[in-house]
């Protein structure tokens, strides 16, 4: 997630926000090498490679497996007629057409609808038009992509809205003959389970006794009392290294478990998982995570942009027209770099473009703005009417040229 992290919102820039960065307790990668180098960790393919594909899709698994991920992670709820499905939310709306298909049907829950149904929506023109025509995977599917060399990370999501989605996972698998428990040469478990609800662990547990659980907290280490409690049954815990340090990960490995990281996508915050000891580093791009903990230039295809800084909460409405929320690029080169036709995702997916014809001069700086305003050679407007920069802890900007190659990650942290 970066080469610059921001404090605040303050109106700083260039040599100020590389001064901002012990604060922020985020090693600065230097541009054109890697951040940092562990021995080993198991790389997990989060919902796939959501940063480059549509999440969750077989575009995104095949993706993520192409970028070398020991494990991919998907979310399993259940459909009407009881079919295991790869979805994140809770409802259909953000990442397929079920709104424009079903406009009558709302809220869009995944359990309102047949597998029939949910096989017929697009499940890839949201994220980019060259994914129109993707589908919402079964579980069956996933397991084809993957075949028995690849980890698997299922989360048992929102189970209560998937009655017996547990048990139901477990006699899938079991009929996989993927329940052995086994550990594969990565170092990853053939099959993990997670969620946040124990219940929903214990269930599946029962029907599988061998498959390995972990907790899903994210965020701050557990307690040494609730690390205690989970030792005696589950295998690994979930926590976020933005907010953790070396000695809780020591805790938890204290208590037998293994820690695995939230989502970390930046070289920064990959070097600061792997720094601290985590076991297992989850990311939205497996290939960065690979690279850097190999200690390899993370962004082979870099061209001298990167991501300087974000501000996602101006002083004002974050859509106000000429000052709304916006991302820094900075050329690091003393020659133009072209970026038009560029553009930035955030870690939900959502798009900023920049325009044709539009350079970097050397050494300068072009800020690309959510919101409505007049375009100026260091200035681009994307004209939206909602602001999506995350303003409350923290996200992930990331950087492509007009060909999809990725330039830059970018983390950011708002205190």
């Amino acid at each position: 997630m970066n080469k610059v992290s921001m404090l605040g919102c303050a109106a700083v820039a260039g040599a100020a926000l590389t001064a901002s960065l012990t604060v922020a307790g985020i090693a600065q990668a230097t541009p054109g090498r890697a951040a940092g180098k562990r021995t080993h960790a198991v790389i997990v393919g989060h919902r796939g490679s959501p940063g480059q594909a549509p999440e969750e899709t077989l575009a995104s698994y095949r993706n993520a497996m192409r970028e070398r991920a020991d494990v991919l992670e998907g979310d399993v709820q259940l459909t009407s007629d009881k079919q295991i499905v790869l979805v994140h939310d809770d409802t259909l709306a953000r990442t397929t057409d079920v709104e424009e298909v079903y406009p009558d049907r709302a809220p869009w829950r995944v359990g309102q609808f047949t597998l029939a149904e949910i096989k017929g929506l697009d499940a890839g023109s949201w994220f980019d038009k060259r994914y129109a025509g993707q589908r919402v995977p079964t579980l069956k599917e996933l397991l084809k992509v993957a075949g028995r060399d690849t980890g698997l990370s299922l989360e048992l999501k929102a189970p209560a809205n998937s009655p017996g989605v547990a048990t139901l996972l477990a006699k899938e698998l079991n009929a996989a003959r993927l329940t052995d428990g086994a550990t594969l040469r990565s170092g990853a478990y053939r099959v993990q389970v997670h969620s946040r609800d124990q219940a929903a662990l214990k269930e599946f547990h029962a029907s599988a006794p061998k498959v390995q659980l972990s907790y899903l907290t994210g965020g701050r280490m557990l307690p040494d009392g609730e690390l205690a409690s989970l030792g005696g049954w589950t295998a690994g815990v979930y926590a976020h290294p933005r907010v953790t340090s070396a000695a809780d990960v020591e805790r938890a490995h204290a208590k037998g478990l293994k820690v695995i990281s939230d989502p970390v996508d930046s070289p920064a915050e990959v070097a600061m998982a792997a720094n601290q000891g985590y076991d297992w580093v989850t990311s939205n791009f497996a290939g960065t995570a690979r690279r850097v903990l190999d200690g390899r230039t993370p962004f082979p295809s870099a061209r001298g942009v990167v991501v300087d800084s974000v501000f996602p909460n101006p002083s004002g409405d974050d859509v106000q027209p000429d000052d709304s929320e916006h991302v820094v690029l900075r050329n690091t080169t003393s020659r133009p770099v072209d970026v038009g036709g560029a553009y930035l995702r955030d870690q939900a997916g959502n798009l900023m473009r920049i325009g044709d014809g539009y350079a970097v001069p050397p050494g300068s700086l072009l800020r690309v703005h959510v919101g409505p305003g007049t375009n100026r050679p260091d200035a681009y407007y994307n004209g939206l009417t909602v602001g999506f920069l995350n303003n409350t802890s923290g996200d992930t900007v990331s950087l492509f040229g007009a060909d999809h190659s990725l330039l830059d990650v970018q983390s950011y942290i708002v205190p």
